[in-house]
């Protein structure tokens, strides 16, 4: 008999019988870890796609039931068949309404992370600005839009301002939040080392303000689409899902369909932003505990 002919065969195929463990059925774990990844998977897109379609069916039936009038609530079904019917409207101005949005959020994210980054190393600035961001952020948008057109004039300036100044405050907030909230055993280390500020800032600094600046951006989404269609509304704009609720609210008999249309596809283009940021920050935040769960 050859030296090698006592070996197991599990062995030999380089299994996991090479790491096995006395007591511990590996396969049984290989199976319960499928089946929790299995789980994560439901939960992360199963479960939405039930909750949302699960209310939309209780929203038709109910219509049906309750013979709920056309004008006053039409049925999911009728306004996704309108919307079918003609989906070049909604592309084109929801092209409009996205690019308007875009530019807010992206235009409130690079300015609340520039004086986010002055506060977080300054508290005199923090406390003698963080008055004026509460101020912003609790007197209603809708208030002083008006005097942001008469100031910009019509046109895409005074959308654009709208729309940054809903989305600046909780950019700013989470940004301060998070440049704050490195390890001060990190910090210590850092500065035994001599480690200068630049590095401290984009080693230390960045990577824990990335937690907050994910959650304010899941916020922000949805306040860039309201301040955009809030800024079409008084900017006098010919295009944009604002501008087509604007007009369908003029002839609500005759518009009905366009008006639920222009909503459902609002609600649709903030889903589809809050999933591609919620994709972005698993990639980008796979080291952190959040991403574990």
């Amino acid at each position: 008999m050859s030296v090698r002919d006592d070996i197991d065969p599990a062995e030999s195929a380089g299994g996991m019988a090479d790491v096995a463990v006395p007591g511990v059925d590996i396969d049984e774990l290989l199976v319960a870890d499928d089946r929790r990844a299995r789980q994560q998977a439901f939960l992360r897109f199963g479960a939405p796609l039930i909750g949302v379609v699960g209310f939309l069916l209780v929203w038709q039936i109910l219509v049906a039931v309750f013979d709920v009038p056309r004008f006053v609530l039409p049925a999911p079904w009728d306004i996704l068949k309108h919307i079918a019917g003609d989906p070049g409207f909604y592309i084109r101005n929801g092209r409009v309404t996205v690019w308007e949005a875009s530019l807010g959020f992206f235009t409130a994210l690079v300015l609340a992370l520039a004086a986010g980054t002055v506060m977080a190393h300054s508290p005199f600035v923090e406390r003698a600005s963080m008055p004026l961001a509460v101020l912003i952020q609790v007197t209603p948008i809708i208030a002083y839009a008006p005097a942001i057109v008469v100031w910009l004039g019509f046109g895409l300036k005074p959308i654009l301002v709208i729309t940054s100044l809903v989305c600046f405050v909780p950019f700013l907030v989470n940004s301060v939040a998070g440049f704050r909230s490195v390890d001060p055993n990190l910090l210590e280390l850092a500065r035994s080392v001599d480690a200068r500020k630049r590095v401290v800032f984009w080693r230390l600094r960045v990577p824990s303000s990335l937690p907050f600046l994910f959650s304010a951006a899941r916020i922000a989404v949805g306040l860039a689409l309201v301040g955009a269609v809030l800024g079409e509304f008084f900017a006098g704009s010919t295009a944009g899902l604002g501008y087509a609720v604007k007009t369908a609210q003029a002839r609500p008999i005759q518009l009905l369909d366009q008006l639920w249309g222009s909503i459902f596809v609002l609600g649709f283009i903030g889903a589809m932003a809050t999933l591609l940021i919620s994709a972005l920050e698993r990639v980008a935040l796979h080291w952190h505990s959040s991403q574990r769960l």
